[in-house]
């Protein structure tokens, strides 16, 4: 039995700010419509930034091309996570790195938004990693670190783009919501490009 009106209201007036902010910039794309109305009206009466509704609105609906373009600029804008350099616009790229253990072999893709001069440093020392670390497991150590090679390789070719490459252009679609509702808020928008590190 789905709760009533009444028991999500008490639901979520017990929710820390913190709480609902969160389910408001993340969570919202799976909440039934009474459900999204009641967190909308609880926004409002704790007096908490009207970008949460948008956040919540974006999750609901599909973003078109230019939206997306759009947000993944607020991202580029920001400062490096990295280096903290504001120089460059960011960007993203996946760093692939294998270590092996004699008969284990892990082999780890990591995503990281940053400018272009740390992106191609993230990819050539999972390169260097790669090759001192990689080799040493039997039989997929050896694979899987000349597949790393060449992924690195490919990954590095999109950090200098222009425009946002496929890998920011995948990661703002993945955050979407919480970009939508902090476009104003510098630091929790750093903050979402810097705990990817």
């Amino acid at each position: 039995m789905e709760p009533t009106i009444d028991d999500l209201r008490k639901n979520y007036k017990r929710y820390s700010n913190d709480e609902l902010i969160r389910i408001a910039s993340t969570d919202a794309s799976g909440l039934r419509p009474e459900a999204i109305q009641v967190m909308q009206e609880e926004i409002k009466s704790r007096g908490l930034s009207d970008e949460l509704v948008k956040g919540i609105e974006v999750q609901r609906k599909e973003i078109t091309d230019a939206e997306l373009l759009d947000y993944c600029e607020v991202i580029r804008k920001q400062p490096c996570p990295v280096c903290n350099s504001s120089a460059s616009r960011l960007n993203a790229t996946l760093v692939g790195t294998v270590m092996s253990f004699i008969l284990i072999t892990n082999y780890q893709k990591k995503i990281l938004v940053a400018c272009p001069d740390c992106l191609d440093k993230a990819n050539k020392n999972a390169i260097i990693k790669s090759a001192l670390f990689g080799w040493w497991g039997l039989p997929w150590g050896i694979i899987y670190t000349i597949q790393s090679f060449i992924f690195n390789n490919k990954m590095s070719k999109e950090t200098r783009l222009q425009t946002p490459n496929s890998n920011l252009k995948g990661f703002v679609i993945g955050h979407v919501g919480t970009i939508a509702a902090n476009t104003t808020n510098n630091e929790r928008l750093q903050s979402l490009v810097r705990d990817l590190k």
